[in-house]
């Protein structure tokens, strides 16, 4: 309109957006051209005709608000588009990237408090007149989560160095952001075995880092999502 975008509509699932002072939106500029026809507005929350759904009542990551924001004839200046018309979704899938490595890196830091979690109990933790930390069954379980943990963080290392350098890392982040999110999981769900009833109550931090990691495995793109990107890029180097 004239010197101004009007921007109106309803974006679901926002991490931080009650903490935060402007958030980038993506919005249809153009529908005729489909996916070509988004654009990237900067859009400050005080702007007039703009506000926040309620906070979730999440499962975890419950330090962070998680709201709706909702566009009623909200009005930003021309000069608030990122790049030009029709360059929104190119800037999504780039930011989708680099996301998929802090995520990762979030999924890694949950498994190695998980571990932290694990290990100091078996330590602590007497049974039959020994630590548990002995016992056989619990050692696989340190195992376990170690390497898995490990190799998840090899993955991430590498795709963080690729996006550093300037290389295309799209499989890559996929794969670290796959693997360390499933990690977080398993190490978490291990960690709560090892404790056994104690790592049910929130007395200890165990419950809170399985309610944590489970999101991993769903934001920035599912599991499933992060096979369908890998995979796409393997079949595409195998065919030339």
């Amino acid at each position: 309109d004239g010197t101004e975008w009007i921007i109106n509509g309803t974006k679901a699932w926002i991490t931080n957006a009650h903490e935060s002072s402007a958030a980038v939106i993506f919005a249809t500029t153009d529908k005729s051209l489909k996916h070509k026809g988004i654009s990237a507005f900067i859009v400050p929350l005080d702007a007039e005709g703009f506000s926040l759904g309620a906070k979730e009542d999440k499962l975890g990551i419950r330090a962070s608000s998680t709201s709706n924001l909702i566009f009623d004839n909200v009005r930003i200046p021309k000069d608030n588009l990122l790049g030009n018309p029709g360059d929104g979704f190119k800037i999504a899938m780039k930011t989708l990237d680099g996301g998929r490595i802090g995520v990762a890196g979030q999924a890694l830091g949950i498994a190695s408090a998980s571990i932290d979690c694990a290990a100091n109990y078996a330590l602590e933790r007497h049974a039959f007149g020994k630590p548990i930390a002995s016992l056989q069954s619990i050692q696989n379980k340190i195992s376990a989560m170690s390497v898995a943990r490990d190799s998840s963080r090899l993955l991430n290392w590498r795709a963080a160095m690729m996006k550093d350098a300037g290389e295309k890392y799209t499989k890559e982040a996929a794969m670290a952001k796959l693997a360390a999110s499933e990690a977080a999981t398993m190490c978490s769900h291990q960690a709560i075995q090892v404790l056994g009833g104690m790592g049910y109550v929130s007395d200890m931090p165990a419950e809170r880092h399985y309610r944590d990691a489970r999101i991993t495995e769903i934001y920035e793109g599912t599991s499933e999502i992060q096979h369908l990107v890998i995979a796409g890029d393997v079949l595409k180097e195998y065919k030339g």
